[in-house]
């Protein structure tokens, strides 16, 4: 990442806090696992990284292994969505032929779709986990 990237990535961060400060948010002595940016306790009692826009309360280091999991497929998923996005406008201005994306299309939506499917077990295993402690 380029260092004008990481500057206007460290600044949306800042204006992020900022505003939650303004909405009453309370900042956390706590620090996000994945970003080590701090945390904010909403007046709702939610708990927030600026960044990432939610927080994993981990009881255990399983726990932060999921959470990272998840954190990382979220990720990938919004690199392809980007990554489509841009197809779609290669080729609206004529610089990829739509055979070329459409194939190019295909490996990202299937990121998608096992990012997806990953996510979803882990969901289920943990809903599962869950349901033997009752």
């Amino acid at each position: 990442m380029t260092n004008m990237a990481q500057e206007d990535e460290r600044n949306a961060a800042i204006r992020k806090m900022t505003e939650l400060l303004r909405a009453g948010a309370t900042m956390l002595a706590e620090t996000c696992p994945i970003c080590n940016a701090p945390l904010f306790r909403l007046p709702s009692g939610e708990v927030l990284c600026p960044i990432h826009g939610r927080v994993f309360i981990a009881k255990s280091e399983e726990e932060v292994a999921e959470a990272s999991v998840i954190s990382t497929l979220s990720e990938l998923e919004k690199t392809a969505c980007s990554a489509l996005i841009q197809l779609i406008n290669a080729v609206k201005r004529n610089e990829m032929g739509l055979d070329e994306a459409a194939r190019i299309a295909v490996y990202w939506l299937d990121a998608i779709e096992r990012a997806e499917r990953i996510k979803d077990m882990i969901r289920l295993r943990k809903a599962m986990g869950q349901e033997r402690k009752r």
